[in-house]
């Protein structure tokens, strides 16, 4: 009896040390352990625990190739068996994914004798699996031979109890290898949307730093913005404010200068060999003050932007345009380059970017003012009730601002530029010009003879009266001449003389009157001028010689240029109301005129509206206008052009804006839609 309680007493005690070990392995697995040190403790374990004469793990390649990654195993172990076998074993097991248990001799080679050479075992293997469940390798236990098959059992159940932690232990580290990779990728993520998610610069500015600084787990960095020719700092880690005159900030900035100059990337961890000269100084200029162990200074550039289209394009070289700098400071640590390289080129990167992005927002021009104007924008229309409100407001402002507030009147009419003194020259008879004296721009006096006409017609009458003229004057001579002699005649002859004198003498004097009226008329063909002036007829000469003209047909016209000049307006009839309103409301005094003249739109003449005609008279285009007199002083045209075409703007007083803006829809509803 006490034997038997000997030995149930022994077979607890090994569950229960057997308990502790898996559990202290499987604790093992949560824990920083490297997988070297969990193969070395879980395989030492197993063969303590076993009894067993070593452990192996076998690890499957990309290839699929089995190889011992890791062993226990006695030091005078020596087995006399085939490696080919045992490796097709183990494969076996790994494609299986069952436990196996045979025996040493069962893997003796082929050209072995009867007798085993090496060390007779037992050989357990069970397959590992990774943390998708997938076969990747094997745990092999050598167990001495000739136990019970209750044993052997056992010990598989065990081994494959073992080889369940290789599984817990990837997967525990693979979700911590996730987890660190999250932690990161969430890092990154947060400095990549802090940093664009302004474009004020120098908010940018110290996101960069701060979030650098955050991101690499550095104790500073700091941002310095190339101005040209020399870089400043702008923004440091962890200080909203720093003097820029401090012994350290500007040495710094001397150091990202040379940096950036030369586009020179610099990781400095003390050593400073293979450096220019100046760079080198700056460095220990630099360093005399912040004693930093790792000091980084990045140049930030402006690159080119890709181009996504396939089409093949050639481009011109292009020139990156420097930002300035990025400067990184360790002052604990010695910090290889290498070890924070993918974070320094992804924080490199989105700097530039968003630097760049900033610096061309802060170039913009009246940049404060469009921000403003931006903010108002959205204040009154960010929803549908603000953009109703204001659409009432403005409404209402709008109609307040029409009726309150007045404005100028001014009725914009066309016109001409005319001398004062001017005179249209007309035939006063028919006839053919003979001769034009003088031609367009020829200055003339009054009284100079301008062109001569031709009628044939009147020179013939002329001549046939003087000839009737001339019979009776001869007659009235020799009836005078036969009065005086009237000896010899009778009473009646006598008599009858003297009636034919009278006759005679009232024909005369017909004829003579009828002949001053025809020289008369014929003084008429010349024609003169009656002022003196300047010849305003275009191209008179070649247009009027030989042409036939007519009683009252107009063929010159002369104007006083050296005179006073006036404009003379056209008023279309629907506005000559509103002059004639505003004249009544003035009184005495006249209206003031604005007007510019075509040839020269640059002057702006100012005149007074002198008269105003009573009645209409049709324009060029068919249209009835007023004509209307503005008195102004021209002289400041070099050149004055009579005719010149001109707009003028005629003050009628003040009205309310609205009706200002809208008379002539306000006439229109009037006149075609009310009436």
């Amino acid at each position: 009896m006490s034997a038997g309680e000997s030995k149930q007493y022994t077979v607890e005690d090994i569950k229960s040390e057997l308990r502790n070990a898996v559990r202290q392995l499987s604790e093992l697995t949560r824990s920083d352990t490297t997988f070297e040190q969990f193969c070395d403790q879980v395989l030492s374990k197993l063969v303590k625990l076993t009894g067993g004469h070593g452990a192996l793990l076998w690890q499957s390649s990309a290839g699929g190739k089995a190889s011992i990654s890791h062993k226990s195993i006695a030091p005078d172990l020596q087995l006399n068996i085939s490696e080919t076998k045992h490796l097709e074993l183990v494969h076996q097991v790994i494609q299986e994914q069952k436990p196996i248990c045979v025996d040493s001799q069962d893997l003796l080679p082929e050209d072995a004798s009867d007798g085993p050479d090496g060390m007779q075992c037992l050989m357990l293997l069970a397959p590992v699996f990774n943390r998708k469940n997938e076969s990747c390798g094997t745990l092999e236990l050598l167990q001495r031979s000739g136990v019970s098959p209750s044993a052997k059992d056992g010990y598989l159940k065990f081994l494959t109890r073992m080889a369940e932690l290789f599984q817990r232990w990837h997967e525990h580290h693979d979700l911590e290898r996730l987890s660190h990779s999250a932690d990161q990728i969430s890092t990154t993520m947060e400095f990549v949307t802090e940093v664009h998610k302004t474009i004020d610069f120098s908010e940018t500015a110290f996101t960069i730093a701060n979030e650098a600084r955050r991101l690499l787990s550095c104790d500073r960095v700091s941002f310095a913005k190339w101005n040209g020719s020399s870089c400043k700092i702008v923004a440091v880690s962890s200080q909203d404010k720093f003097d820029n005159r401090a012994n350290v900030i500007r040495k710094l900035g001397n150091l990202a200068t040379a940096s950036v100059s030369g586009n020179i990337p610099l990781w400095l961890t003390g050593d400073t060999e293979g450096l220019a000269p100046e760079i080198v100084r700056r460095v220990n200029d630099y360093m005399d003050e912040a004693h930093s162990r790792t000091l980084a200074v990045i140049p930030l550039l402006k690159m080119p932007e890709e181009d996504a289209g396939l089409e093949f394009k050639p481009q011109a070289r292009f020139k990156p345009k420097k930002l300035g700098a990025l400067i990184v400071e360790f002052f604990d640590e010695d910090v290889s380059q290498n070890k924070v390289l993918d974070s320094v080129q992804l924080i490199t990167k989105h700097s530039q970017l968003a630097s760049a992005n900033a610096i061309e927002h802060d170039q913009i021009f009246l940049r404060p003012l469009w921000k403003r104007m931006g903010d108002l924008s959205w204040f009154l229309f960010h929803d549908h009730f603000a953009k109703t409100m204001t659409g009432l407001v403005a409404l209402v402002l709008l109609t307040l601002f029409l009726i309150i507030v007045p404005s100028e009147l001014k009725m914009r009419v066309n016109g001409v530029i005319q001398p004062t003194e001017r005179r249209n020259i007309f035939a006063q008879t028919d006839g053919v010009v003979k001769q034009v004296i003088f031609d367009q721009g020829d200055v003339v006096v009054a009284g100079d003879t301008l062109m001569e006409l031709e009628n044939v017609d009147l020179t013939m009458g002329i001549q046939d009266i003087e000839g009737q003229l001339s019979v009776v004057e001869t007659q009235l001579s020799a009836t005078t001449a036969a009065i005086s002699d009237s000896r010899n005649l009778t009473v009646a002859d006598i008599n009858s003389l003297w009636g034919q004198k009278q006759q005679l003498s009232k024909q005369q004097k017909s004829l003579e009157t009828r002949l001053g009226l025809l020289k008369q008329k014929q003084k008429m063909l010349t024609i003169t001028s009656p002022i003196g002036g300047t010849i305003v007829t275009w191209d008179a000469q070649n247009r009027l010689t030989d042409l036939p003209i007519s009683t009252n047909q107009h063929v010159l016209a002369v104007a006083n240029f050296d005179g006073d000049w006036q404009a003379e307006l056209r008023i279309p009839q629907n506005q000559v109301g509103y002059v004639v309103a505003a004249m009544n409301e003035s009184g005495d005094e006249p209206l003031p005129v604005e007007f510019r003249v075509a040839t020269n739109p640059n002057i702006l003449f100012e005149g007074t509206l002198i008269r105003l005609a009573n009645r209409t008279d049709t324009g060029e285009s068919g249209v009835p206008e007023f004509r209307a007199i503005v008195a102004a002083d021209v002289s400041e045209l070099k050149e004055l052009r009579p005719g010149a075409g001109l707009t003028a703007k005629i003050f009628c007083g003040q009205r309310s804006t609205g009706f200002v803006w809208f008379y002539q829809v306000i006439d229109f509803l009037r006149t075609r839609v009310f009436f």
